[in-house]
Parts: C-alpha cells; structure tokens; sequence
C-alpha cells in the first residue's frame, strides 16, 4: 500500500462487481488492504445498483461494510435518454464482444453501464478526474475505447485492484 495510487479525495471512483468479488469477505486481509486505501485517500466509492444485485444485494457482508462504514455509497444506471452515455455503452459493448468472442447481446450489461456512467459523471458533474476500477481486461479495454471515442482520455482513468492494493501474494489466493 506505499505505492501509488490512483485514488486521492479529488478523484470520484467507480467500482465494478469484480473488485468486490476478488477482495472477499470483510475478514480477508486484501478487504482490509483495499478498505485502508479507500479510506486514507478519503474516497467514497460509487457502486453502480446493477453491479450490488451481482454482488447479492446490499446486504451482502462485502457491500453492507462499505455502506455502513460509509466509504461506498450506491448510485443508479446513466439515464437510457442520454445519448452520450448510450454511445459510449455501446463502444464498450462492441469491443468487449470483440475481446472475447461473444455475440453482443451476450455480454455482461454492467460492464457496458459503467461506460455510460462514467461519461456522464465527467461531462454532467464536471468530475475532473474519474476513476474505473475492474479487473475484468476486456471491460477495461472497453472502456477505454469508449472513453477515447467520446474524448474524456484525459479525465478518466481505467485501473484494475492491483493499482490500488499491489500484487501482494502474501494475501491472496495460494494454490495447494
């Protein structure tokens, strides 16, 4: 956790399914890691209402200690009349079925949402610098491209957890 990172208090970070799903319960050491982060550079985290349903609701232990410890916070899907957002969700979209082979319909809408979510957060909000995070690399590959094709590169940054906790392998999974 000395290293860089791409969180401080003026950045607003959205978070996909995926971070939740490899940091664990609230007991594990990479939660914990990833919670002093958070909060040390005293950010709270906009997850999206679609990816807390995958995550099992908000009353799940990994999403219900965020919210009650106030370092997460929920937000809603981009309004399905905006053009940008709708846009840059399909960008995403079309290269995530590109990356992995699906026909586009198949792939997962969250990761196409937070495309359209981060567009509008940059452009409505007049966020200056809007973090992504999912190690999901066909998501991220996604959101770049839609990020570039709408012209916010420089505003929005895509990272996955290891850009925020390191590749410790003393707290992550071992293989027996």
């Amino acid at each position: 956790m000395d290293q860089d990172t791409p969180l401080s208090d003026a950045t607003t970070v959205l978070v996909d399914a995926n971070v939740f799903i490899a940091l664990g319960r609230p007991s594990k050491p990479q939660y914990n890691q990833f919670r002093q982060a958070v909060r040390t550079a005293d950010v709270v985290l906009k997850i999206p209402r679609r990816v807390i349903g995958e995550l099992g609701g908000p009353q799940a232990d990994r999403v219900q200690t965020a919210l009650e410890e106030g370092w997460a916070e929920i937000i809603d899907a981009p309004d399905p009349t905006d053009g940008d957002a709708v846009a840059a969700s399909d960008i995403a979209k079309r290269t995530i079925a590109s990356e992995t082979g699906q026909a586009e319909h198949d792939v997962e809408k969250t990761d196409a949402i937070l495309a359209g979510l981060v567009v509008q957060y940059v452009r409505d909000r007049a966020e200056p610098n809007v973090v992504v995070l999912t190690d999901d690399k066909p998501a991220r590959q996604g959101l770049k491209n839609a990020v570039t094709a709408q012209g916010y590169t420089d505003a929005i940054t895509v990272c996955g957890l290891s850009d925020i906790i390191g590749d410790d392998a003393g707290s992550s999974m071992r293989l027996i």
